[in-house]
């Protein structure tokens, strides 16, 4: 059975669930829904523990409560906020398990509202999962649909390790949840196709969809793949899911040096040379204030089904 919600919808329901569930889940940094305060200081307000305006303080805070059996939801916000507290999940979560050979563990999720606002400015619309994904023992989540939503908050609120969860500051709305959490898979096919595939993750999900209606309307036929896990990196199952294609577009808001995109995009490369692949991700500037020119420095629908057609004619 399934029920069809909002992406709102869908992270209100699978919070309150976990917490129901599991009494050591403790909310930091306010509201994780950012739309239903009241309901959760009426349900849990002795679990929720709102900080002062110190990112290095709180997210040093998380980390020790998770090591002590604790499980803290963290809501960073604005995910340019996370680099003031990089040295407690780069250098203490991600490593505590390793460090004490695995006699302690840290299983801290830390939500980052990401991606590009429009507005934000240099300083409040960035995509740290290009920088994170580097840092082993981190599990990064970036779901693309309300039900990748759901099932990336039962895996991050059950799993054993530090995660890190994506959600873009644009990404409302509506699709189908699973009344009851999925397993996690790190590839979703979205919509079938048959001559090219298009692999993306987060709010570019839906660019890309709208792309592949377009690209139909032109006789086109285009897959759509959402990548919802993109740390521990699942270059092997995005292999088995577009092996079948000799045109594969891989799409992602992060600037392209060393973003998730890149590296798929260079292993597929490796492992099937003949096939034509292409890359399409955020221009290498600071993103500027005015909307317009975040509209430049970004990926499109119509940007994609360029790169589209500029793959079928190479």
């Amino acid at each position: 059975m399934t029920l069809v919600l909002t992406t709102g919808e869908a992270r209100k329901r699978a919070m309150f669930r976990e917490m129901n569930h599991n009494p050591e889940i403790y909310l930091i940094g306010g509201d994780p829904s950012r739309h239903a305060s009241p309901e959760y200081r009426k349900r849990y307000s002795e679990r929720m523990l709102d900080p002062p305006l110190s990112e290095f303080a709180y997210a040093s805070v998380a980390v020790g409560a998770a090591m002590a059996g604790l499980r803290p939801f963290v809501s960073v916000h604005t995910s340019s906020f996370i680099f003031y507290g990089w040295s407690a999940l780069v250098l203490e979560a991600a490593n505590i398990r390793y460090a004490t050979n695995g006699m302690m563990t840290a299983p801290v999720v830390f939500s980052l509202i990401a991606g590009i606002r429009r507005g934000g400015g240099p300083q409040h619309q960035h995509t740290p999962q290009a920088m994170l994904q580097n840092v082993p023992g981190l599990r990064i989540l970036a779901p693309g649909t309300p039900n990748e939503l759901d099932i990336a908050i039962h895996a991050a609120l059950t799993g054993g390790d530090p995660t890190i969860l994506i959600e873009h500051t644009l990404l409302e709305i509506e699709g189908e949840v699973a009344e009851d959490p999925q397993p996690l898979s790190s590839v979703v096919e979205l919509c079938a196709g048959e001559h090219v595939a298009i692999v993306t993750y987060s709010y570019m999900t839906k660019l890309a969809s709208d792309a592949a209606v377009q690209l139909a309307n032109e006789g086109i036929s285009a897959a759509v793949f959402s990548v919802p896990v993109l740390s521990p990196s699942p270059v092997d199952a995005i292999l088995e899911s577009v092996g079948g294609y000799g045109v594969v577009l891989f799409v992602d808001e992060s600037i392209a040096a060393g973003s998730p995109a890149s590296y798929w995009m260079a292993i597929l490369a490796q492992e099937m040379p003949k096939a034509r692949v292409g890359l399409l991700c955020a221009k290498p500037v600071p993103l500027p204030a005015a909307p317009h020119l975040c509209d430049a420095a970004i990926p499109s629908s119509a940007e994609i089904i360029g790169s589209v057609h500029k793959l079928l004619l190479t």
